[in-house]
């Protein structure tokens, strides 16, 4: 997998690293997902010199971050709902769009 050991995917799993699906007692899958994870584990450690517990780190405040991105997300959505809800409401002679907020993701490049 990624060119990776299995005793060293077996490690990431016991260090909380990576969670594939499991089949029966043994078998593991590895979704799309657990591979660009393995993936950036891979640059981390080998091109950038970060150890595990770095690793470990880095990869809880990414996955912090993107749970902040799809937060911030619906937050902009649910405003830019109201924001035309209230034009229509009040009848205003504006162009919605110029009003509406944009959001950019947060976007790493630690891949």
């Amino acid at each position: 997998m990624c060119g990776l050991h299995p005793q060293t995917l077996r490690l990431y799993e016991r260090l909380g690293l990576i969670q594939p699906h499991r089949v029966g007692n043994s078998k593991r899958l590895y979704s799309e997902a657990d591979i660009a994870r393995l993936r950036r584990i891979q640059r981390l450690t080998q091109q950038l010199g970060v150890n595990l517990a770095g690793v470990e780190i880095i990869l809880r405040l990414l996955d912090r971050i993107e749970q902040m991105n799809r937060e911030m997300a619906e937050l902009v959505t649910q405003t830019n709902m109201r924001i035309l809800q209230l034009i229509h409401e009040h009848n205003l002679p504006v162009d919605p769009q110029s009003l509406l907020i944009r959001f950019e993701r947060y976007e790493d490049d630690i891949d």
